[in-house]
């Protein structure tokens, strides 16, 4: 009997220089520990492999006001790119559990790098726009701008910062990890649980008409019909990638993430969104990130978390 589980790959990016927090890099072993007080035998049934990380930049003060750390994470957004392309030409799923969320730039970028001349769509569960550029961000973390890299969206239009040259030089080297080309088409992105952003991102959502659920639309429409409106308008798209932050959970319920924000979506919701979205296959690769238990009391958002990553992979090896 064939062993269906065998075309996941687990990939772990414990990076977490991104964010404004620190403490997302722990989410992962946050995992493995909800695993163990569960007996499940998820991390020993499906070997991971690390992308080698930066981490230790924290202890210094970055050199670049307006993209934090970005010499850094070029380094890591490249590697995780180079083996998201390689796990796809060998026709693999990579499952990503990742630290902040600007490694789903890296992600993009090698299903890109996979998939050159097909069209990617992107279903990005997150609380956050995360489109924002070095030139546009307030707080200067690329855990904020990873859309920004994949579709090559300065927004110099809404401008308040100014960058030296390196900084510029590093920019444009991250956006073009997989070519000079744009990973994503900015119509091809779909925003689920979306509800905290900035005008300098709004202006990009309505000028490339970017679709957007907030998690009031999700409730009133149902996770049924929020599905199948995303698939239909992504129905051009050869591949879909599916990227859920935590944060998209409401704190109520999940305090344990860096960038908390309130009016998201209940546990019960994230599961069933994720798990009607992995039915699909075009679904080709599913990443999760933002866990940070050193803001969750207990273990318990992590729990229920793990509990997430546990039930969408065997939907995933269920409609294998």
């Amino acid at each position: 009997m064939k062993d269906s589980s065998r075309f996941i790959k687990i990939v772990e990016v414990y990076s977490d220089i991104a964010g404004r927090r620190k403490g997302a890099g722990l989410g992962i072993d946050a995992l493995m520990k909800s695993s163990q007080s569960l007996n499940s035998r998820y991390f020993k049934k499906y070997p991971a492999e690390v992308i080698l990380d930066e981490n230790s930049s924290f202890n210094e003060v970055s050199a670049y006001s307006n993209a934090k750390y970005i010499d850094k994470i070029y380094l890591v957004t490249k590697r995780l790119a180079d083996r998201i392309k390689s796990l796809r030409d060998e026709k693999l799923f990579p499952i990503v559990l990742a630290g902040d969320h600007s490694s789903c730039a890296g992600t993009m970028h090698g299903l890109k790098m996979a998939h050159p001349n097909d069209e990617i769509g992107v279903v990005y569960i997150d609380a956050h726009a995360d489109i924002h550029s070095p030139y546009t961000s307030p707080s200067g973390n690329i855990h904020g701008m990873p859309l920004s890299v994949v579709t090559n969206l300065d927004n110099k239009e809404s401008q308040i910062n100014q960058l030296d040259e390196e900084e510029i030089k590093y920019w444009e080297k991250l956006k073009d990890i997989a070519g000079e080309k744009p990973s994503i088409k900015p119509e091809n992105i779909i925003f689920c649980a979306l509800r905290d952003f900035e005008r300098a991102e709004e202006t990009l959502i309505h000028k490339h008409n970017i679709k957007k659920y907030n998690a009031k639309d999700i409730t009133y429409l149902g996770v049924k019909t929020v599905v199948d409106e995303i698939f239909k308008k992504l129905d051009h798209c050869k591949y879909i990638y599916v990227s859920f932050d935590v944060d998209s959970i409401d704190p109520l319920y999940l305090p344990g993430t860096g960038t908390p924000s309130e009016n998201g979506l209940s546990f019960e919701q994230a599961m069933q969104l994720n798990m009607q979205l992995i039915k699909n296959e075009k679904v080709c690769c599913w990443e999760i990130a933002e866990i940070n238990p050193k803001y969750d009391d207990a273990n318990r958002g992590t729990t229920a978390i793990f509990k997430i990553l546990e039930q969408v992979t065997k939907m995933l090896i269920k409609n294998y």
